[in-house]
């Protein structure tokens, strides 16, 4: 089904005020999943809203909490994020990043305590739409086994780098996982398999069938031994530098996962590089590579970040595309 981007934001916004949100925080977290869907993003948008009013149900997320910055050095920051809204933490620590790196040129935002932040691509777009560069990552539950393994000890720690463009940001927003767990469950409710393999089954063979790797937790790394290995990295620098929980104390909790740490880099490259200079090589860049000689199986090449301009223009039109089993159980709340 279709839906317009002012309904599904209003009808998440009351539902969220009904769970205790204060009206702008329930604005706030309902205006960015809403964006997640209608920027392509369904994964960590509308299709994770019921989890959310769930985790909220449970006392895993408390909707009534504030981030507090609790140290600060130089351009670092350090943030507790008391478990509230892992969008409304997210944003405030980017938002910290940002003002940070106007001083010093770079800014560095540690959070602990925190909960999903849904789509991490959202809180690059943030720096880029500041004029500047940015970074920022985060740990999770253990959901992923190393290499060579077949017990989940790692996450799937996602990251994300962004880079303004004028033309529209050029942002990466992987997982350490060849698939993110949200991109198994849209195929297996869109009845459809993955396009390479996704990780392996009870019997641990390699698998493109997502339920199978659901059930089986036995996700593949990206890149294999390369992807666990950045996975593990991932994991110290955020529990590090925020002083907050790594994957194995996260694993320990009680429930649904939270109490996560993240990082947010803020890189004010303008002061180092004229803005003119550095539009001119990112164009380059994207000129280049849209120039590829496609493969037989390839419909078009495409640059990172180039499909979530597409789909939201596509579901402004047209209205975001939703799967009714989803907005039936979101209208149930």
């Amino acid at each position: 089904m279709r839906l317009a981007f002012e309904e599904v934001k209003k009808t998440m916004q009351e539902i969220l005020i009904k769970h205790g949100c204060s009206q702008e925080k329930a604005e706030k977290v309902a205006h960015e999943m809403g964006r997640n869907s209608l920027e392509g993003t369904y994964t960590h948008g509308i299709n994770r809203f019921a989890r959310l009013v769930r985790n909220i149900e449970e006392g895993i997320v408390n909707p009534e909490a504030d981030p507090e910055t609790i140290a600060e050095f130089g351009g670092m920051v350090r943030i507790d994020g008391h478990l509230g809204l892992g969008v409304i933490n997210a944003w405030y620590a980017m938002e910290q990043a940002i003002e940070k790196a106007k001083l010093h040129g770079i800014g560095l935002a540690a959070l602990k305590n925190t909960n999903h932040w849904m789509r991490a691509a959202t809180y690059g777009c943030q720096a880029c739409d500041a004029g500047m560069a940015g970074i920022c990552f985060t740990n999770t539950i253990p959901n992923m086994p190393t290499w060579g393994a077949i017990d989940s000890r790692l996450g799937n720690n996602p990251i994300v780098f962004a880079f303004p463009r004028k033309g529209g940001h050029l942002i990466v927003d992987a997982a350490m996982s060849q698939f993110s767990y949200g991109a198994l469950e849209l195929a297996c409710l869109q009845g459809r398999k993955m396009p390479v393999d996704a990780g392996f089954d009870a019997e641990g063979n390699l698998t493109r069938e997502p339920e199978a790797v659901i059930q089986s937790r036995r996700i593949l790394p990206t890149g294999y031994w390369k992807g666990a290995a950045m996975s593990f990295l991932l994991d110290v620098f955020a529990s590090a530098c925020s002083g907050g929980n790594n994957v194995c104390q996260i694993g320990k909790l009680e429930g649904d996962e939270h109490g996560v740490s993240q990082i947010f880099l803020a890189i004010n490259y303008k002061a180092l590089v004229p803005e003119a200079e550095a539009e001119r090589i990112a164009e380059d860049a994207v000129s280049d590579l849209l120039a590829s000689q496609k493969d037989d199986k390839t419909h078009r090449i495409t640059y990172a970040g180039q499909k979530a301009g597409e789909a939201k223009k596509d579901n402004q039109a047209n209205g975001i595309l939703v799967d009714e089993r989803v907005w039936s159980e979101i209208l149930s709340l």
